[in-house]
């Protein structure tokens, strides 16, 4: 009996001492869904445009965010 909780707790302590990488996955799920989120915001802007000013008045927006991203 003694033996299994000394080997349980050697388990526990080594468990314990590791790093749980899900937290680096979650940053980077993170970045993600925030860029995929800017890009819908922007399509809903392209739509908004086109649909209110035309065609011409659309590209435009996309041709100035080019340029700012640049």
């Amino acid at each position: 009996m003694a033996d299994r909780i000394a080997r349980n707790r050697e388990i526990d302590k080594r468990v314990s001492q590791r790093v749980i990488p899900e937290k680096k996955a979650a940053a980077a799920s993170s970045a993600i869904a925030t860029r995929q989120k800017s890009v819908r915001n922007a399509l809903d802007k392209f739509q908004q445009i086109k649909a209110t000013q035309g065609v011409d008045a659309a590209s435009e927006f996309v041709r100035s965010r080019k340029t700012a991203a640049s």
